[in-house]
């Protein structure tokens, strides 16, 4: 990727963005990863950036931004996070879909994210690192380990009901 330039400056703003499904429900399909991809490339643009690199995994999505330098980094994470979650909810087909996992009106994302700049690396290291999460070799097994996932525990619901 060459330097970004403009009238007043000459800059590589690249930042490794991760995003976690509340709950760390898997609940983000291929279709609905590649609509998450789609959407988050349009964000980008509108906030003067370009999505170079975006992979999902059923449980969080991974995105290689640059942003101009005037552009706040936490303000840009929590509108791609709020704007994603809308789209998704607001699908007539997405919605339905993630409601099976996260119930009542919950966000899609934990309030948690990563982010680091990629400056310590190649762009072509981060790149190829996030564009290798959908192999095989790199998914994330979901095994409840503990007493109480393998029914040796409480006999109770993981999560309180809503009386109402």
């Amino acid at each position: 990727m060459d330097y970004i330039r403009t009238r007043h400056s000459v800059y590589l703003l690249t930042y490794h963005m991760i995003f976690v499904t509340k709950w760390r429900k898997p609940c983000i399909s291929n279709e609905i990863g590649d609509f998450m991809k789609s959407e988050a490339a349009r964000l980008c643009l509108g906030y003067g950036g370009e999505l170079v690199s975006a992979e999902t995994d059923r449980d969080h999505i991974h995105l290689l931004v640059s942003l101009p330098p005037t552009k706040d980094v936490f303000n840009v994470v929590r509108s791609l996070k709020t704007q994603l979650s809308k789209e998704i909810h607001a699908h007539p087909v997405y919605g339905p879909y993630v409601a099976r996992f996260i119930h009542g009106n919950a966000p899609l994302w934990s309030a948690s994210y990563f982010v680091a700049t990629t400056g310590s690396v190649s762009l072509e290291t981060v790149k190829s690192y996030i564009e290798s999460q959908r192999t095989n070799e790199h998914k994330r097994k979901y095994e409840m380990r503990s007493r109480y996932w393998q029914g040796k525990g409480r006999n109770k619901s993981p999560r309180p009901k809503d009386n109402a």
